[in-house]
């Protein structure tokens, strides 16, 4: 039995935070010229993202950066449409993953809250294991119902309704991730220092630092590369599970130095 529409159609606002993504925000803007609303948070660009934005029929809001959380939950409370859809200025969402929201969103027996996998760029290359995919993201929900947690990285939708039941769509969205590995090592820099910030202000040291220090790289390559089949995806795949692990030794890394230097 087909599920019963619901009266008048529901809206949908977008909301992105920007900072200098001139090479990225056309890609995403173009990808959602049929939303209801669409709102930009920038932080500040100097380059040409907020002339991009003009070319396009959203609402753009300066905001001064307040962390990804906090920056993202300024923006979706901003939005006046039935339902939200958060994006990052490096996604995209394709024309199949569009006309599935829609019409998801405008049955009576829709959820607060749906996930939709997130398909991810790597040097080139769409890749597809090593936890590269289906990577799901919630993304899409009612108006006031959710929010991002508020934790310095890896911020995540959380329902006011724990117990709330999240749908999952199944066309992905696109994510336009790590160009070049000098952009992986740029970013996983400032990564690194923000978690190492967080464990530090909570209190969240490792008893036996030393013992991390010395498993974080082969215990995530094993992970990585070997358990989630990241060698499938041929050479991106092993430099991405080389880079990660790199990641996560750096943590330790910096963590170490900054509790013995």
């Amino acid at each position: 039995m087909m599920n019963e529409v619901i009266s008048g159609p529901q809206t949908i606002s977008v909301v992105i935070i920007t900072l200098n993504e001139e090479q990225n925000i056309r890609r995403c803007l173009e990808s959602i010229r049929w939303a209801d609303e669409i709102i930009v948070v920038d932080s500040g660009s100097t380059d040409k993202t907020l002339d991009i934005c003009k070319e396009y029929d959203c609402q753009v809001v300066n905001h001064e950066w307040e962390g990804y959380s906090r920056q993202k939950n300024f923006a979706v409370g901003l939005a006046k449409c039935d339902w939200e859809l958060s994006l990052d200025a490096d996604e995209e969402i394709t024309p199949e993953l569009a006309d599935e929201m829609r019409r998801t969103i405008n049955v009576a027996d829709a959820l607060q809250a749906y996930d939709m996998p997130r398909s991810n760029l790597f040097l080139g290359k769409w890749m597809r294991h090593g936890g590269w995919y289906p990577d799901r993201q919630i993304r899409l929900f009612k108006r006031g119902t959710g929010k991002f947690k508020d934790v310095p990285l890896h911020e995540h939708i959380v329902l006011n309704d724990p117990s709330a039941r999240i749908g999952s769509l199944m066309n992905p969205m696109m994510h336009y991730t790590y160009p070049s590995v000098s952009d992986f090592i740029h970013r996983a820099d400032s990564y690194t220092n923000i978690e190492v910030d967080a464990m530090l202000a909570s209190g969240r040291v490792p008893k036996r630092l030393g013992w991390k220090l010395a498993t974080a790289f082969p215990l995530k390559m094993l992970e990585t590369y070997i358990y989630k089949s990241g060698w499938r995806d041929g050479i991106p795949g092993l430099i991405a599970a080389t880079l990660v692990s790199g990641r996560v030794f750096t943590r330790y890394a910096k963590l170490w130095h900054r509790t013995h230097g």
